[in-house]
């Protein structure tokens, strides 16, 4: 007979302290339980249910396999959908000590979902935990982006902004520094989005403050830019 999976004990604890719970074996039923709902392994059941609880999970998260890290971003939607199945009058999750999910908590799991690229999320993340002036995580974000494409390139005279961009990334494959594509019409579009990228938002966010943001504009817009990274990170300097 397989021996049980032992889960973090400290982890169970701050969890069992949290629900008021003196046995962790209750606690171990409750993860049992999600890991089944959700078709995750314990591991990942074990930090969602943490999550849900606002309780920090980051140095256990970082010592699980890549596979299990996974599991828990893919589920993460199952945290901050919580608030719409309370509006559609269906009973959010309840554990005998019922789990009320906080509105921050939710904001965390979205944040934390949309964005994936560290260097972004420790810039933005408690930007767009504010009330309001949501220019802030914009202009923090398309600077994270421009400051990823210089040091890729390392340009040797000071450039910012499209100069920086047009210098990096052009169509013409010959011509280009950062290459995308072997197909000059997909590495000419991402060059145009990353053209406008900076005259749309990192420009204007960078030389004037501007009040019509809303955390969503700028959850949305970090996350577009979470893609465009990736882009940079897997391009190729071929000059």
């Amino acid at each position: 007979m397989p021996r049980s999976r032992i889960l973090d004990v400290k982890l169970l604890g701050k969890i069992a302290r949290k629900l008021d719970k003196k046995e962790l074996r209750k606690i171990n039923v409750m993860v049992s339980k999600k890991a089944s709902k959700l078709g995750i392994s314990p591991e990942a059941a074990l930090v969602l249910l943490a999550k849900e609880l606002d309780i920090g999970t980051a140095t256990y998260q970082k010592k699980l396999e890549p596979n299990k890290q996974a599991e828990i971003r893919d589920s993460l939607p199952a945290i901050f959908t919580e608030q719409v199945k309370e509006k559609t009058g269906k009973k959010p999750p309840t554990y005998k000590t019922e789990v009320r999910l906080s509105r921050r908590t939710q904001l965390k799991a979205i944040i934390e979902y949309t964005i994936q690229d560290q260097e972004l999320k420790d810039r933005c993340q408690d930007l767009l935990f504010a009330s309001s002036k949501f220019d802030r995580p914009i202009n923090q974000a398309t600077l994270v982006l421009e400051d990823r494409i210089r040091k890729k390139i390392q340009p040797t005279q000071r450039l910012v902004g499209v100069d920086l961009v047009n210098y990096a990334f052009k169509g013409d494959l010959t011509r280009t520094i950062l290459k995308v594509s072997d197909d000059p019409y997909e590495q000419d579009g991402f060059a145009n989005i990353l053209r406008g990228m900076m005259l749309a938002f990192r420009n204007p966010t960078h030389h004037y403050i501007i009040n019509t943001f809303t955390r969503q504009d700028a959850l949305k817009v970090c996350g577009f830019i979470d893609v465009l990274l990736k882009v940079v990170d897997n391009s190729r300097k071929i000059r």
